[in-house]
């Protein structure tokens, strides 16, 4: 098995190597990779190279390949083959990645697809196709080893031996009953000790957790990590066995879910490359930047409202900025928490007044320490005691603001079925900025009329 590790002078070599027309010589290199080191290069070059890099692989290896780069560079790969090479490149799929590819195709091209490939490997794809692909049972692959509940334990084994030259990481064997109910699951460890006469529903175990289709990947994903988990199997609405989920499916949506969030958190659109052309970057970014110049406008008309103080202390425009500042870190903290817990299933709405008081508490708390500590920094560098203390009585008002908005907006988001990873900084951000100038010159103007200022 290839285990070389990928370096940039792989990719610089096999560019040279393709560009000189040594096609030969890269396809070589190329073999001494794996797949996801080969996506990565193909990932890097420009396109045109990529797609003579790819025309250079295997039907098998670029059936792995494809899985290993974006949406965007996949369709430029795959429109660069002709349909008989694509239906040789699916073949090599497992089902769930088939009719993840096959679902990118424009309907004419799909039906070409799986008319070409193996009849029961397209009426198997054709299934999975009809489920939304953050799904348990767009996830799922229809590759399995089951046996009916009145076979043996010796007939069991020799049906993993057949199903073992087109199955890849089989660690259960289902069983179900007739009309093809599951009843439960034995483990291979579990099987290999058996006797060869013992029924195989005597050593079953019947409280195999299964998931639906219909169920959320997330969720799925969140069995996985709660149980440690290598596979599960899928039912359908009437506890008929129709797929099965493995560990390496929910990495990737693990993997998914989880940039997905660091994205909308950033303020990005999740599909927003590194590599991709100058004028893409712009179009994704450039909604995000103007929904963040319409929040701070409003933080601006905040200022606005009290420029005769700022005329009256000019000295108020330098530190408000830190009571700002200040707040939209504290905010971004709470956020991450709190996105992350909603994430791993730890809040609900039944414990969220809880959290709602205790990261208020913690804002106030924090506030009260670096709110002192600022005051005092400013009171040494000459500022007025009570510009001290008005700065500390801001940057402790902010900070449980930023507490309570940094947990109130994901919660509010979750009930409403949002994604709560969009109140990312952009919104957090912008109702700390509100809250710490409002609160800050708020608290100046009241100074002034009572002549501490």
């Amino acid at each position: 098995m290839p285990t070389t590790e990928v370096k940039n002078d792989h990719i610089e070599e096999v560019k040279d190597l393709v560009e000189a027309g040594r096609e030969n010589e890269a396809a070589a290199l190329l073999g001494e990779l794996h797949a996801s080191d080969i996506g990565r290069i193909i990932a890097a070059l420009e396109e045109d190279n990529a797609i003579r890099v790819f025309k250079l692989l295997e039907p098998e290896e670029a059936s792995l390949v494809l899985l290993e780069v974006d949406e965007r560079r996949r369709k430029a790969l795959i429109s660069s083959i002709t349909s008989e090479e694509l239906i040789d490149v699916v073949h090599e799929m497992e089902t769930d990645d088939a009719a993840d590819v096959i679902s990118e195709l424009p309907v004419e091209d799909a039906k070409q697809v799986l008319d070409g490939i193996d009849k029961h490997e397209s009426i198997a794809v054709q299934k999975l196709l009809v489920f939304p692909e953050d799904t348990a049972g767009g996830k799922m692959q229809a590759e399995l080893a089951s046996v009916i509940e009145t076979a043996s334990v010796e007939e069991t084994i020799e049906e993993v031996r057949k199903k073992a030259h087109d199955i890849d990481n089989i660690s259960n064997v289902f069983v179900v009953d007739r009309e093809g109910r599951l009843k439960g699951a034995v483990p291979l460890d579990k099987l290999i000790l058996a006797y060869p006469e013992t029924p195989i529903i005597s050593i079953t175990n019947r409280d195999t957790l299964t998931v639906r289709t219909d169920m959320d990947q997330e969720e799925v994903a969140k069995l996985f990590q709660k149980y440690d988990l290598i596979s599960v199997p899928v039912v359908d609405h009437d506890g008929r066995l129709v797929g099965r989920i493995t560990v390496d499916d929910i990495v990737d949506v693990l993997e998914d879910e989880i940039f997905e969030d660091f994205y909308k958190m950033a303020g990005l659109n999740i599909e927003s490359r590194a590599l991709d052309p100058a004028g893409r970057s712009i179009r994704m970014r450039a909604p995000w930047l103007m929904l963040n110049l319409c929040t701070a406008a409003v933080s601006a008309s905040v200022v606005k409202l009290f420029e005769g103080t700022i005329e009256q202390l000019v000295l108020l425009a330098v530190l408000m900025p830190i009571v700002a500042g200040m707040g939209g870190n504290a905010a971004t903290q709470t956020i991450t928490v709190i996105v992350r817990a909603l994430a791993l299933g730890e809040i609900n709405f039944k414990n969220a007044r809880w959290v709602l008081m205790k990261e208020a508490t913690v804002g106030l708390a924090n506030g009260f320490l670096t709110g002192g500590i600022a005051g005092l920094i400013a009171y040494l560098l000459g500022a007025n005691i009570m510009v001290g203390l008005l700065l500390f009585l801001a940057m402790t008002a902010n900070m449980m603001i930023a507490g309570l908005i940094g947990s109130l907006i994901p919660l509010v988001l979750k009930r409403f079925k949002v994604d709560p990873a969009i109140s990312s900084s952009i919104f957090v951000t912008a109702s700390t900025d509100i809250g710490g100038f409002f609160t800050f010159l708020g608290l100046a103007s009241i100074f002034m009329k009572m002549g501490l200022l």
